[in-house]
């Protein structure tokens, strides 16, 4: 798989443009052996919105599941910041042809 571009978003989901257009979304961990990132491939889009929409879901879950967010109020301020937070990352990545 050969990567032309990537950005990370929230230190632990890499999103990569593949040499084909299509886009990766990987899961990046700390080795405990080298203390290195290593990414593992969740899935490859060829359309950016299902993209965003599994990000911005993958985000929100963790932080339910870390307690980051309790109440309704706090979800809604909170994927409005992801939302945002994603485009303009996502727009980094600059893709041709917006696939």
């Amino acid at each position: 798989m050969s990567v032309l571009k990537s950005v990370i978003l929230n230190g632990w989901l890499k999103v990569a443009v593949l040499k084909n257009g299509d886009l990766s979304l990987s899961d990046l961990k700390s080795d405990k052996e080298s203390g290195l990132m290593v990414g593992s491939v969740i899935a490859i889009y060829s359309n950016e919105l299902n993209l965003f929409s599994d990000v911005v879901d993958l985000i929100v879950k963790r932080a339910i599941y870390r307690k980051k967010i309790t109440t309704t109020d706090e979800l809604i301020k909170f994927m409005a910041e992801q939302f945002t937070y994603c485009a303009c990352e996502l727009k980094k990545l600059n893709r041709k042809g917006g696939k």
